[in-house]
């Protein structure tokens, strides 16, 4: 295996390079590239070529742990006894088994396993010492920090809580801002940044200023179990409860994401459970997919029902944390055949029956009532006539998700990423910004939280590497959308009759199974077979086989009157719903504008403009 072949820059997502981006979602994403996963050969021949130089990496759930030969050899020791642990613990480096990105928590470095492995082949010159940091990893931006005072304990609504708990697991008080203040450490126990509840309203930030993403830890480092709550509320809960076998964790970006710089700090548990708390549909399915990140075998999952809520909710109801605690049952299993191993699951879904059908539409509340919500998982095939509108009406239908914070990755193969992202900045904003460029840096900031990615293929692609950065967007960024547009630019030019056919159906069986695999929601843009203008598309209509509709949960249909009669209209049609089965019509009534399907957003700007004119007479 060639050193330089280990990485293969597939794609470059949308990195967010924004302060807002990296002060709201602190996620640091390497611009310089973005790896392929690792196949389990180049994993193999990574360790063998490690032990070639005599380095012996330890296999644990989920990355290599090697010495870091990247951190200054002389002062690393002292360094690593001053927080309590040894020199060896203090050289510790992490080489990712999925993505092969080597992070070292001492040395606040991550780079791509080419590039480290060649730090390793090459001996440092004798007598080589890494330049000393001039300055920490990171300085905290709340300088007006004290302890915990007792009016910073009524606003929680935790009965019983004292000031003196609250300062036995690190909390600290800003009383001008009247937030608390807590500090995220790496696996080295650096701090790499710091999380703040906002007592007025108990919202929570996260600051981070380093490419190692940290987490909030409290417990004793013997332990090899670990609680996973999602939010500091119930973190200060079942800390203020001294259970005597587990840590508790709280994860650094609540259910939005889980980077994988943090996954070092986890190495460590042989036992996690997943106590979270729901507040929204779009995380419902947050604990599966960050089990299968961080190895499914070593997970339980304390399922949300009304006699296991989550735990500040269980401590208000005078229940027992440490009997629900003992309640955790496996994410994984082997194999479910009875009704009785399904039992929790069942009682789960019908008690939080609204979370289960999915994330909610603003802009198109008839999708609401047919589809009930947008799930993971599903496949969505959309269709419709040549310029009909397609890519305009499903770059508003993901913004609109994306704006409830489902992370999206965008495949444009038809048309450039500048002109789509315009599309969804105008879609954003309302109007467009041609004459009004004075407002674009504020649209800009204001449009950079979106969690969107892009890739940058263009053209025909084939199916190999597109499956590869989406499995690396889905495991990285942890996102919970893709959009394929058009899954024709996908098909090569075949030179025998019907080979197309075949193609089209193992490209849509491999995004079906990806679909289930990772628990994303992919969306395929597809053309329709030649019609005749007057009569409707069908789900017969869509381009290939039946298998597409056949693998397809929903299908869409764009239908365009316009074409064939004077008063002909534009309506969607869902023609295909796995899920409940309604079928029906959403009409599409055009804002050239704003670029803008959705009847709720121009029925918003009509009222707007009547009012105006009033409040400047």
């Amino acid at each position: 295996m060639r050193r330089a072949g280990l990485i293969k820059p597939l794609l470059r997502i949308n990195n967010h390079k924004s302060r807002v981006w990296k002060e709201n979602y602190a996620t640091h994403i390497d611009t310089d590239y973005a790896e392929s996963l690792l196949d389990p050969k180049e994993y193999l021949d990574f360790k063998r070529q490690l032990r070639q130089i005599n380095v012996h990496p330890k296999d644990g759930h989920t990355c290599l742990q090697l010495e870091c030969r990247l951190c200054e050899r002389n002062r690393q020791p002292a360094a690593a006894q001053a927080r309590g642990g040894t020199a060896e613990q203090g050289l510790l480096a992490y080489v990712n088994k999925r993505t092969g990105a080597f992070i070292c928590p001492n040395c606040d470095v991550k780079t791509s396993l080419a590039n480290a492995l060649a730090a390793y082949q090459v001996p440092p010159p004798s007598g080589y010492q890494r330049p000393q940091q001039s300055k920490p990893v990171y300085e905290t931006r709340f300088p007006n920090l004290i302890d915990v005072t007792p009016e910073a304990c009524d606003p929680l609504g935790i009965k019983g809580l004292k000031e003196s708990q609250l300062n036995a697991i690190g909390a600290q008080f800003e009383p001008e801002q009247n937030l608390l203040h807590f500090k995220l450490r790496n696996a080295a126990q650096l701090v790499v940044g710091e999380k703040v509840l906002h007592l007025s309203d108990r919202h929570e930030e996260t600051f981070q200023g380093s490419c190692i993403s940290g987490l909030l830890v409290h417990g004793t480092g013997n332990k090899s179990k670990a609680v996973l709550v999602s939010n500091l509320i119930d973190f200060i809960v079942l800390s203020s409860q001294n259970l005597e076998t587990h840590c508790i964790v709280c994860l650094p970006y609540e259910l939005k994401m889980l980077p994988q710089e943090c996954l070092p700090g986890l190495e460590r548990f042989k036992e996690l459970v997943f106590w979270l708390h729901y507040d929204s549909s779009h995380n419902w399915d947050a604990a599966r997919a960050f089990a299968q990140k961080i190895d499914e075998k070593r997970c339980l999952l304390i399922r949300p029902t009304e006699t296991e809520p989550a735990p500040h909710l269980a401590l208000r109801r005078r229940l027992n944390l440490r009997h629900i605690l003992l309640k955790a049952t496996p994410v994984r299993h082997k194999a479910i055949t009875t009704f009785g191993a399904m039992k929790n699951d069942i009682l789960s879904e019908l008690q939080n029956i609204e979370k289960v059908n999915g994330v909610k539409w603003k802009r198109f509340p008839v999708l609401n009532k047919l589809l009930k919500g947008h799930r993971r998982g599903e496949l969505t095939i959309l269709t419709g006539p040549t310029g009909s509108g397609k890519t305009t009406f499903m770059s508003e239908y993901s913004l609109d998700l994306a704006m409830q914070g489902v992370s999206t990755l965008w495949g444009s193969f038809e048309i450039r990423n500048t002109r789509l992202a315009a599309t969804l900045l105008r879609q954003y904003v309302g109007y467009p910004l041609d004459n009004k460029l004075q407002e674009f840096d504020h649209w800009a900031t204001e449009f950079e939280r979106m969690p969107l990615y892009f890739m940058t293929f263009h053209g025909q692609q084939p199916l190999k590497p597109v499956l590869e950065a989406i499995e690396h967007a889905s495991y990285v960024h942890d996102v919970m959308h893709v959009i394929i547009d058009n899954l024709q630019f996908m098909m090569g030019v075949s030179s025998m009759r019907g080979d197309k056919f075949w193609e089209q159906d193992a490209i849509i069986a491999a995004f079906r199974s990806f679909a289930t695999k990772h628990n994303v929601h992919v969306t395929l843009v597809m053309h329709p077979r030649k019609e005749r203008q007057e009569d409707d598309l069908t789900t017969s209509s869509v381009f290939g086989t039946a298998k597409a509709t056949q693998e397809a949960d929903n299908v869409l249909i764009i239908q365009d009157k316009r074409l064939t009669s004077v008063r002909g209209k534009k309506y969607l049609q869902i023609a295909k719903n796995r899920y409940s089965g309604d079928l029906g019509i959403m009409p599409l009534e055009f804002d050239k504008e704003g670029l803008s399907y959705s009847s709720q957003v121009q029925s918003a700007k009509r009222r707007k403009e009547k009012v105006e004119p009033t409040t400047e007479a």
